[in-house]
Parts: structure tokens; C-alpha cells; sequence
């Protein structure tokens, strides 16, 4: 529930400010500035203790790619999470999700495009019969607003394909086997990405 209100948070500003037209903060040339190739790096962390259960979670997914002009690009995302609970059961996974990027939207400092790809994961629990494999096929949406020259703050908000025991989003265990279009807080991704 967090994570749906920030998102909506932070959708309502970029909305603001894009219909304001402020063009002192991002001028006119700015919006017309046709970008050649560029590297892209970024990704998302995520740590949560929580003292009350003693538990904690850890993910880190970190990506690379490359954009080839405004419109298109390729990249690969890479995770790993942790995660630790009560009763002493540990769980551990990886996994690995290379993607194309379509840019659909550019209004000034907010963009909006599609991830398309596979991924594959792999998670393992502490006890004995705890081993999975996953992987998925689909679409994932997101947005990109531009902080400054070069720097993004991206968010990816849902899922669209098909999925079996896939490891993704910020609470893995959630929603991760079947198909159809899911936007739920779980599938939210919030990270930064730089470009160069």
C-alpha cells in the first residue's frame, strides 16, 4: 500500500509540472534535443529490517544497456536478493533479464516506455526441497523522469505476459506464476539510471 501511494505521489507531481509547462527548469531546447547513442547504468536497492518480526530483506538489481537514439535501446537486468526471517528460514535468489526498450512519450523531463523480454531466476530457500527455477516473458511499463542532464529517476509499474516461479519485483514471493496484465504494489520497481 506504501509503495501504490508513492507511486501515485510521484506520478501526480511529474503530471503537475508537465502541464504547468515550465520551461525555466527545462527549456525549450531541451525538448527538441535529438540524443545520439549513449550507455545507460542504474537499477534499484532495497533493504528492510524489520525489528518487531526480526527479520530483514535485501535485493539489489542493477542493470546496463546501451540507448541507440530517443526511441530504442537494449539492456540486460541482473538481481540478487536475501532475505531472512523469524523462525531462521533464509531465502536466496538471482536472476537475469535482458530486455529491448521502446520510448512511446517524450513531454520535457518525463518519458514513458516498454521493456520487452525474458528472465530467468533462480531461488533457493533453506530447506531441503527449496530449490526453483523461473522464468517470464512479457512486457514490463515504466517511466523516466529526468532530474537532470544525464540522470533519471525510472519506475517500472507492472507486468504484462507470462510468468512461472519468477523472482521479480520487490516482494518476490508475491504473483510470481501465471500470465495476463498485473499492476500490483509488488510488481513497482523505483530506481536512478545514468546515462553517458
Amino acid at each position: 500500500m506504501k509503495h501504490l501511494l508513492l507511486l501515485v505521489c510521484l506520478l501526480s507531481c511529474v503530471w503537475s509540472s508537465v502541464r504547468a509547462g515550465d520551461h525555466d527548469t527545462f527549456p525549450s531546447q531541451h525538448l527538441e534535443k535529438e540524443h545520439g547513442p549513449r550507455t545507460f547504468v542504474g537499477g534499484s536497492l532495497t533493504y528492510w529490517n524489520n525489528q518487531k518480526e526480526h527479520s530483514h530483506t535485501f535485493n539489489f538489481y542493477p542493470e546496463i544497456g546501451r540507448l541507440f537514439n530517443q526511441t530504442w535501446g537494449v539492456g540486460v537486468m541482473l538481481g540478487f536478493g536475501h532475505e531472512k526471517e523469524s523462525n531462521g528460514m533464509k531465502t536466496t535468489s538471482y536472476k537475469v533479464a535482458p530486455f529491448a526498450r521502446y520510448y512511446y512519450v517524450h513531454k520535457g523531463p518525463f518519458n514513458l516506455f516498454m521493456d520487452g523480454g525474458v528472465g530467468y531466476s533462480y531461488r533457493k530457500t533453506s530447506e531441503a526441497t527449496g530449490k526453483k527455477n523461473g522464468y517470464e516473458i512479457g512486457v514490463r511499463p515504466g517511466a523516466c523522469v529526468d532530474l537532470t542532464e544525464g540522470l533519471c529517476l525510472c519506475l517500472r509499474m507492472g507486468f504484462v505476459g507470462y510468468s512461472n516461479h519468477y523472482t521479480g519485483g520487490e516482494e518476490a514471493e508475491i504473483g510470481n506464476s501465471g500470465w495476463g496484465i498485473r499492476f500490483a504494489p509488488e510488481e513497482l520497481m523505483i530506481g536512478l539510471e545514468l546515462e553517458f
